[in-house]
This record gives C-alpha cells, sequence and structure tokens, in this order.
C-alpha cells in the first residue's frame, strides 16, 4: 500500500515531528476507512510493530495521541487484528489508559493519550476473542475497577469517563469471568452506581426524593447510558441468588435512581427515549422485593399523577414509553418485551402499582360493541399485541394483561376475549377456566365496579370475540330439513377426510386444562362433551381499587 512504507520509515527514524506529520497525514486520509485490503501482511505487521516500539517510549503526548489514533484506525480492519489482539499491544494500550493495574490510577497518562487508548480496547475487544481471554488475566480487570472509582474525578476528561465505561460493558458483556471479577472482587454495582449518582448530581439522597427530575445535557445522557447499560449486565445474577441486607439496600437505591432518571428531561426526544430505555431495562433486574421504590408519597405540593397518596409519575413514564414503543411497532423483540417485563415486575411487587395501572390500561368497560383489540386506547394495543406474530412479545403482553387482572381467567377474557386470551390460557392450562396457581398472591374482597354499559349488555356479550356481536342473518333458516341434514352430512364428511388425511387433528380441552389430541375422532368428541364440565363459578366482582 503506498504511503505506509514512508510511514513506517518515519516511524523508525525515531523523530517526533516527522512521526507525527506523517501519522497525522495517514489518519486524516483513512478518517472513514474501515479495511485496508490492499495492505500486505508483512506491511500490517511492520506499521504495527514500528508504533508500539514508539509507544513505548518516552516521546510528547501529542506524539502518543497519534500513534493511538492510527492503532484505532487500523483495529477496525479484521486484518489487522492478529497483530493487535497480541500480549504486547494489548499490554502497551493498557498502560497507556491508565488501566495496566490496581494502583496505576495513581499517575495517570495526558486525557487525550488515555482516551485514544480506551477506543483502541474497545475496537479490539469487542471484536477479537483472542484479546477478551488476554483481559482476563493481565490486569485489566483491575485497571477497570480503578478508573470506575475514579469517574466521580473532576480532574478527568468526559472522553476518558465514557469510554472507560464503554470498555467496562464490552468487558463485562463478553467476557462472563470478568463480569463476575468485577462483581464479586470488586463490588462493580455499587461502583456504577455511585458513578451514576455523581452523573445526576444526586449524591444527596434527599434529592431522589423529589416529585421533578432535572433537564440533562447530551453529555450526561451519554454518559448515563454506558453506565446503565454495564450496570444491566453486573446485576444480571440480582434476581436469582440470596442478597444479604448491605446488597438490598444498594438495588433499592438503583431503583430510586432509576425513578429519577425517569423523572429527568434531556435536550431532545431522541435523548430522553435512550435514557428511558436503558433505565426500564436495568429495572428488569431488579429484586421484586425492591421495585417499591419507584414510586414515592405524593406529600403536599399536590404536583403530578396522584394515587391512593402515591406519586406515579415514574409508572406514568413508563406506560407513555410502552404505548410510544407499540405506535413505533418497529423492532417488536428489542423495544416491547422490556418495557413489558418492567410493567409486570412493578405490578406484582406493589398493589398501589397494579391497582394505578389497571385505572389505565383496563378501566371499566364502556364499549361493548367495538372488539377489544380494535381501537387506538392503550387496552385495544395491548390486546392487539397478544395475537402479536413475536412470540416473546405476544407471552408478555398477555402475561402484563393477565397481572392486572390478578390472574382471574374471567376477568381476563372480560376484558380481551377469550380468543386473545386462548394463547396464554392454552399455556397455563386454564383453557377449562378455574383459578390459577398466582391469583392467591393477590388480595380479595372486591367490590363491585362494572359500568351501566356493561351490565345492560352482560348477556349479549360473545365471550370468544369480548363484544356485543351485530345481529345478522341465520343461513339456515330458508332452507329446509333436508337441506340442513345434506349440508351437515357434508361438513362431516369433509371433517373427517382433513382428519384422516393429517391436514387436522381435532382437540378437545383435558381435565388438565391443556388442549389434547382426540385420537378416536369425532365419536369420541361427542362423547366426551357430553359430560358436564366442572364448575368454576367465580363470583368475584371487579373492584376499581383492584
Amino acid at each position: 500500500m503506498e504511503g505506509v512504507d514512508e510511514v513506517v520509515a518515519a516511524l523508525q527514524g525515531g523523530d517526533q515531528a516527522e512521526i507525527y506529520k506523517h501519522l497525522q497525514s495517514f489518519n486524516t486520509q483513512h478518517a472513514q476507512t474501515f479495511g485496508f485490503p490492499e495492505l500486505q501482511q508483512d506491511q500490517r505487521k511492520d506499521l504495527v510493530s514500528a508504533i508500539l516500539e514508539v509507544l513505548n517510549k518516552d516521546m510528547q503526548p501529542s506524539c502518543h495521541a497519534t500513534c493511538l489514533s492510527t492503532i484505532r484506525i487500523l483495529s477496525r480492519d479484521k486484518a489487522s487484528l492478529q497483530f493487535l489482539a497480541k500480549p504486547p499491544c494489548v499490554t502497551t494500550l493498557l498502560k497507556h489508559a491508565g488501566m495496566d493495574g490496581a494502583e496505576a490510577v495513581v499517575e495517570l497518562p495526558e486525557d487525550e493519550v488515555m482516551a485514544e487508548a480506551e477506543k483502541c480496547l474497545c475496537n479490539i475487544i469487542f471484536t477479537s476473542p483472542t484479546a477478551q481471554r488476554l483481559c482476563s488475566s493481565n490486569g485489566c480487570v483491575e485497571g477497570v475497577a480503578g478508573r470506575l472509582k475514579c469517574i466521580s474525578d473532576p480532574h478527568l476528561s468526559y472522553d476518558v469517563k465514557i469510554f472507560a465505561v464503554r470498555l467496562t460493558f464490552l468487558l463485562t458483556a463478553l467476557c462472563i469471568d470478568i463480569r463476575q471479577r468485577l462483581q464479586v472482587e470488586f463490588n462493580a454495582p455499587a461502583l456504577l452506581l455511585s458513578a451514576m449518582e455523581h452523573t445526576l448530581g444526586v449524591e444527596n439522597n434527599s434529592t431522589l426524593g423529589t416529585l421533578e427530575g432535572v433537564v440533562l445535557t447530551d453529555e450526561q445522557v451519554d454518559l448515563l447510558s454506558e453506565i446503565l447499560k454495564t450496570m444491566f449486565n453486573v446485576t444480571l445474577t440480582g434476581q436469582a441468588r440470596q442478597l444479604d441486607e448491605e446488597e438490598l439496600e444498594r438495588y433499592k437505591q438503583m431503583t430510586a435512581v432509576c425513578r429519577y432518571m425517569l423523572m429527568c428531561r434531556a435536550s431532545s426526544e431522541t435523548k430522553q427515549e435512550e435514557l428511558h430505555s436503558h433505565t426500564i431495562n436495568l429495572m428488569t433486574n431488579m429484586p421484586r422485593s425492591c421495585l417499591g421504590e419507584v414510586i414515592v408519597r405524593q406529600g403536599e405540593r399536590g404536583v403530578g399523577t396522584e394515587y391512593d397518596g402515591w406519586n406515579m409519575d415514574a409508572i406514568m413514564t413508563i406506560l407513555d414509553f410502552l404505548e410510544r414503543r407499540i405506535d413505533q411497532n418497529k423492532r417488536l423483540l428489542e423495544t416491547l418485551t422490556p418495557v413489558l417485563t418492567c410493567l409486570i415486575a412493578i405490578s406484582r411487587a406493589n398493589r398501589n402499582i397494579r391497582k394505578f395501572l389497571r385505572t389505565k390500561v383496563l378501566p371499566p368497560l364502556r364499549d361493548v360493541e367495538s372488539l377489544p383489540q380494535e381501537g387506538c386506547k392503550l387496552r385495544n394495543k395491548c390486546v392487539r399485541l397478544m395475537t402479536c406474530v413475536v412470540t416473546e412479545v405476544k407471552e408478555t403482553a398477555a402475561e402484563f394483561l393477565f397481572v392486572l387482572c390478578k390472574e382471574n381467567v374471567d376477568r381476563l377474557v372480560k376484558y380481551t376475549g377469550f380468543g386473545n386470551a386462548a394463547g396464554l390460557l392454552a399455556h397455563r392450562g386454564l383453557l377449562a377456566g378455574g383459578p390459577s396457581s398466582g391469583q392467591d398472591n393477590y388480595s380479595s374482597g372486591d367490590e363491585e365496579s362494572d359500568t351501566e354499559e356493561y351490565l345492560v349488555a352482560k348477556d349479549k356479550i360473545n365471550p370468544v370475540t369480548g363484544r356485543v356481536e351485530p345481529d345478522r342473518p341465520n343461513p339456515l333458516e330458508e332452507m329446509t330439513e333436508e337441506q340442513k341434514e345434506h349440508l351437515f352430512m357434508q361438513l362431516a364428511s369433509d371433517f373427517d377426510k382433513l382428519t384422516r388425511e393429517g391436514i387436522v387433528k381435532p382437540t378437545m380441552i383435558g381435565s388438565d386444562g391443556r388442549l389434547h389430541v382426540v385420537e378416536g375422532g369425532v365419536a369420541e368428541m361427542v362423547a366426551r362433551a357430553q359430560t358436564p364440565p366442572p364448575d368454576h363459578s367465580d363470583n368475584e366482582e371487579d373492584d376499581p381499587n383492584e
């Protein structure tokens, strides 16, 4: 490749001015280059070796920063990784990033040099499994932990902070052993919580109880987003293991900080959406016993959304976020599953939150003429998700509505129609009705809450569709008995043919509430149908407070 030989010669010459001049020209020329197919492997090797030799010499920070910029550009090229992902290169980069050991934070390089080294490490570790393995045993973990302790240091530049956290995110996402070491040996959740509080300016706990957030700069949002992503990685096991008292208090504090961030505003809708998305993702990792911290007492000021003495602004923010994501209708698995999972968790964790969410998502029925999935209200949108083609979204949306109904089958069918609820009921073995296994986890003692419109039309509502069906002419009315019999025989013959050819399999609901194939065909179906079903009558009525 033309020009590379001259760059290598300048590097080997040792003159800082020449090195800076040639590398600066190379970096400018290839600022947007992501591959060097014309570069020979020998040239790659010579260039990397020459740059590392300069980086290991005592030279001006500007010269080192320019060398690191060249490494960063080369790290985009996969063919160069075999030379960059080796111990000499990774160790040199860690040294210039100030992350080559626990004591590396005592004397740090210049911020410009550290930031460039961190960028190089991010690129190399993201692409190279070899580099990921190296970082498990070369002091990188100690160095990263040391840098996280310094996020609150006002002398560190913004670039150094954000790329240090991004590097930590990559290591915890790609290397399970590093994630576990940061969790256990270095208490990474506490370090990241401290960094988050410092970035928000809420080191004083009393600030977290306020009903209004602040306006955040773009830099704050970007740094908080990286911290939240990393915090998500290091708290993945928070729900699966027994936590001690100190850890529980920390998780409660995290949830309180999450509530505060949901109250904060960004400079643009895009930035605010990004912050709220990462905040909601983190909340899905919080233990159920800590999720009550997402609401605070309303107090005497009377601002915001109040329910039963509690401020529900954070919950409304999550609901609004859900509705926007539904309306966007993009990448449903990534955009909807986390927020629905979060809403399920907080609904199960706190009775007041569940009752409030029910008033917003499943208010007392008034429109009994329309299908539950038709319309622009949040209830209609959530019911539509129950038949989404993305299985995870379909199941999570159904679970959310089921929890709001206190896992009561009749109540779920009332609000969604049996057709929309059938998937969840089949999965849980509840097609035959009856109480669910989780129903005992909710309070009882409901009162009447049905609207007049619903009570008038209750007996006319089709439970399968969830609405009062419009009058339609009976197609059998004008037929003679002979014609009806002929039609029925033809239908039976067609159905029998489909069954024999294996195109359809007749099923019935078994005693376990699940669908079972009927091997005996129509005769067995008729025999089973004549058996009276079990009585699962539910005298429980709805309560506006439940």
